[in-house]
């Protein structure tokens, strides 16, 4: 609901309410005029919640009769939760009351495009604004606090503010900075001690430093960690993991200080991993019994003591196609979704007996270029489509990226036997749901 909108149903509800508001206003509310000369009605309604506020602006629940409409507090300030932050603030400026509900606004999430116009990105203090605004909602439940801070170079108090707005009531929490303060910002763990972080439940975390030790103490509601571009390593990273009993879902990319990351096995209620670009990555040690969902890129060693429990797995890596055939079906027997991304396949897929019996969603991609052998034939990605005897859904994009001074006949072959394979298996697809092939040239 942005601010028009609002405006609209305020001018709709005083419309209605008018002549209801007339016979209540002379029976039960006497005007007072003020110093001022403006005439306001008192709210008798007790538990106000807007009592006073940091400026003196927001008093008792006095509203002017013209102000708004005659709803609960907590309806306009759930109103106000779901509307923009510009227009949310915009709104605040239109009445007491809309401060009051702004400042107990439980959701904050400020970047540059909520906190700046184009016309003054360069006059703004945008510090000084996110200071004035996170004080002001300093004690009063903030629940979702999102500081998407790149572009922006004014963060030099950020550690005052996040003391600030973590308190025990915050569920998630984002911090992303400006790329310029990577090597130099460390986020503070201390924020999350002493019970501010008992009700987090997301923690995002991109292009700073994470040092988490023991000391930071148990995080028991967090079920999901995302960390971008983050200096951790792989024992302090497992040394949090394992504080953090409730954790389902864990999220890498780009954090190249971790060479083996461990899933302890008390996590008994974690089921999701996805690592990208981790370039230092090595192994993977997992514990938990319940891991269902894993995706990673590059060669990386598999330690997995449970394997009957995952569902769905994504791989992106050099000739993965004929790892996943000949491998994953006494590996992962249970698979239902597998995607397979190559860019060189030296090995056509092999033949075997073995099966995914419960397969339902295959997509394989295979990029191929001056390192791809020419070859390669098609055909054999046939033997998946023999394996699955379950599957609903198929996706073959195959990519022919060739070098101009390489004669386009040298990939005749394997072009023509990707288009036999096509044909003669056509038949096949009558029993899958979805079936798409994307070939470039």
């Amino acid at each position: 609901m942005g601010l028009l909108a609002l405006q609209r149903l305020m001018s709709l509800q005083r419309d209605r309410q008018r002549p209801r508001r007339q016979t209540r206003a002379r029976s039960h509310f006497a005007p007072r005029p003020h110093s001022d000369g403006s005439i306001c009605s008192v709210d008798t309604r007790k538990g106000s919640a807007c009592q006073q506020d940091d400026d003196g602006d927001c008093q008792g629940g006095k509203i002017t009769t013209s102000s708004i409409p005659d709803l609960p507090e907590d309806i306009w300030r759930h109103i106000l939760s779901l509307m923009p932050l510009r227009d949310a603030a915009r709104a605040a400026c239109m009445s007491r009351a809309f401060l009051c509900s702004w400042r107990r606004r439980p959701n904050l999430t400020l970047n540059r495009d909520v906190l700046l116009s184009e016309e003054h990105a360069d006059e703004v203090n945008v510090g000084h604004i996110i200071d004035r605004i996170l004080r002001n909602h300093s004690g009063t439940g903030l629940k979702i606090l999102k500081l998407q801070l790149y572009g922006i170079a004014d963060h030099y108090c950020l550690d005052s503010w996040l003391q600030v707005a973590v308190t025990p009531t915050i569920e998630e929490l984002t911090v992303v900075l400006c790329c310029i303060f990577k090597k130099k910002y460390k986020f503070p763990c201390s924020v999350l001690s002493n019970g501010n972080g008992k009700s987090i439940r997301h923690l995002e975390l991109g292009l700073c430093a994470f040092h988490p030790t023991a000391e930071l103490g148990p995080l028991r509601n967090l079920t999901s960690l995302n960390l971008h571009s983050v200096r951790v390593t792989g024992d302090e990273l497992e040394c949090f993991l394992s504080n953090s009993l409730a954790l389902e879902q864990l999220d890498l990319s780009s954090c190249n200080e971790i060479l083996c990351l461990k899933i302890p096995r008390v996590l008994q209620k974690f089921r999701c991993l996805r690592l990208l670009g981790c370039e230092r990555l090595r192994e993977i040690e997992s514990k938990a019994p319940n891991l269902s969902s894993l995706r990673f890129d590059g060669h990386v060693k598999l330690s997995l003591e449970e394997t009957l429990q995952m569902k769905k797995l994504s791989i992106v890596r050099q000739k993965v196609v004929y790892y996943a055939r000949a491998e994953l079906p006494s590996i992962m027997p249970n698979l239902e979704t597998l995607d397979i991304r190559s860019n060189i396949e030296v090995v056509n897929t092999p033949l075997l007996p073995t099966k995914f019996l419960y397969l339902k969603h295959l997509s394989i991609s295979i990029t191929s270029g001056g390192s791809f052998s020419p070859s390669y034939d098609y055909v054999s990605l046939v033997t998946f489509l023999d394996a699955s005897p379950s599957l609903e859904t198929l996706i073959l994009d195959v990519s022919l990226f060739i070098p101009y001074w390489i004669n386009i006949s040298v990939y005749s072959v394997g072009s023509t036997s990707f288009f036999f394979f096509i044909f003669r298996y056509l038949s096949k697809l009558w029993s899958i749901n979805q079936f798409l092939v994307i070939l470039r040239v």
